[in-house]
């Protein structure tokens, strides 16, 4: 009774043991493959972020690519512009200082070929002072002298030194009988110390060597000197030497 008790239990340890095994076994089995699984998706996880990153990496790498382009660009096409400018700006000056040339030549032949003929014959008394101050006879006083004094006789004919338009005429307290007349480029003539018998009146167009009037007395200022012609030439609003233009 005792033996068949024994084998009873030998046979049931047998079957608890394989039983322990198998479970031992499963265990084992189920603990692998979950740790495989893990392995698995953080290594799948870890590609995906690499992945990304690299994404990333090659977007950020592309918009440098093109900020620096667009820079480049932007600045050759500005260099471009400016240098476009720069020779639009030196052409312009170029041509502007060209035509200014032109002009001052054209001018400076325009005086040089401007000339003025004697109102009339005779001696010169007193020169053009040239803004020195001269002792005059009549006055005693120390002064300019903005004319020439032709020498002459009452009476003797006054001509228009170049053609020209009749501006003024006028009885001056100091010059006495004056007639002045315009030839334009900025040159007026002024013959002083007429008498009151004038052949022109203002406004009149004249010709050169066409008269003007005759030699008086009548220059208060110059009252003291021989018979004359006070003759004045005026130059862009300044007196200039009637010498220059003879």
């Amino acid at each position: 009774m005792k033996r068949n008790s024994k084998s009873v239990l030998s046979g049931k340890g047998f079957y608890i043991a394989l039983t322990l095994s198998v479970a031992m076994v499963g265990a084992a089995c189920y603990f692998a493959y979950t740790q495989t699984s893990e392995d698995y998706t953080g290594q799948v996880e870890s590609g995906f972020g690499v992945a990304e990153s690299s994404q990333q990496q090659d977007v950020a790498k592309i918009q440098t690519d093109v900020t620096k382009s667009t820079i480049k660009t932007s600045t050759s096409t500005a260099f471009t512009t400016m240098s476009k400018l720069t020779e639009e700006t030196v052409a312009k000056s170029e041509t502007e200082v060209i035509a200014l040339e032109h002009d001052m030549a054209e001018e400076t032949v325009k005086e040089q070929s401007f000339t003025l003929s004697m109102p009339l014959e005779g001696e010169v008394l007193n020169e053009y002072s040239n803004g020195e101050l001269v002792k005059s006879n009549t006055t005693g006083a120390w002064q300019t002298h903005n004319g020439v004094d032709i020498k002459a006789e009452v009476g003797d004919t006054v001509t228009a030194s170049a053609d020209g338009t009749v501006s003024a005429v006028e009885n001056d307290p100091l010059w006495g009988v004056a007639v002045t007349v315009d030839h334009g480029n900025g040159v007026t003539t002024r013959y002083c110390n007429l008498n009151s018998d004038v052949a022109v009146q203002a406004g009149q167009e004249i010709s050169s060597g066409e008269q003007i009037g005759a030699v008086g007395q009548t220059a208060d200022i110059e009252s003291e000197e021989e018979v004359h012609l006070h003759f004045e030439v005026v130059k862009n609003g300044s007196y200039a030497n009637p010498s220059d233009f003879m």
